[in-house]
């Protein structure tokens, strides 16, 4: 029969908490400010890129609140256009579908996307794309919403290609699962960090 883990709480560490979890969160608001970017490694940039490959995505985003909470800014993309939106482009809270798992934290799988009116094409007019389908859930860490992470199937603007096949219930479970793993990798480094056991510039 295999024995349970089981770790003692250490009194002595009751009164570090507080300042831990301070240090936690003013390193989650800078990664979240900008600096993802470097914090994303190869570890975790990899465990995404798998998921979106076993969920049929096309290419998917990291998108983070802004510091107002006002905008969701992507952070990464896996796609080719990466570096023509990722870090400048703002999603207004106000419009879009991703917008909603933000107000709702609820996850959205969408076939025939740009069918739907409350998706908000202004980055698929600045790319000449047309998301066909598309896959949203939230993303947290440091206790809080910090962002979503989406999966998309598109084509080109002036493409007369069949829409692809779109998505399922098991894809956007590939999803979800790979946003907790991602999850659980930064809490982890944020933890690293706050106790000055790894360097972050």
């Amino acid at each position: 029969m295999a024995g349970r883990l089981t770790v003692l709480n250490d009194d002595r560490l009751d009164v570090l908490r507080p300042v831990i979890d301070a240090r936690v969160k003013a390193a989650a608001d800078l990664v979240g400010d900008g600096a993802f970017e470097e914090f994303f490694d190869r570890m975790m940039r990899a465990q995404l890129i798998e998921a979106l490959t076993g969920a049929r995505a096309h290419e998917g985003t990291v998108w983070l609140l802004d510091p107002t909470r006002s905008f969701l800014v992507p952070r990464f993309n896996s796609g080719p256009n990466a570096d023509s939106f990722v870090g400048s482009f703002r999603q207004s809270l106000r419009s879009g579908m991703i917008s909603m798992v933000v107000a709702t934290e609820q996850p959205i799988c969408e076939n025939e996307v740009h069918k739907n009116q409350q998706q908000d094409k202004s980055l698929d007019l600045k790319l000449q794309l047309i998301t066909c389908a598309m896959l949203a859930v939230p993303f947290y860490f440091a206790g809080e919403l910090r962002g979503v992470i989406s999966a998309v199937q598109l084509k080109s603007a002036d493409s007369f290609a069949p829409e692809p096949e779109g998505f399922t219930a098991e894809n956007l479970g590939t999803l979800q699962l790979s946003a907790s793993v991602l999850s659980r990798m930064i809490e982890h480094q944020l933890i690293s960090l706050a106790l000055g056991r790894e360097e972050f510039r």
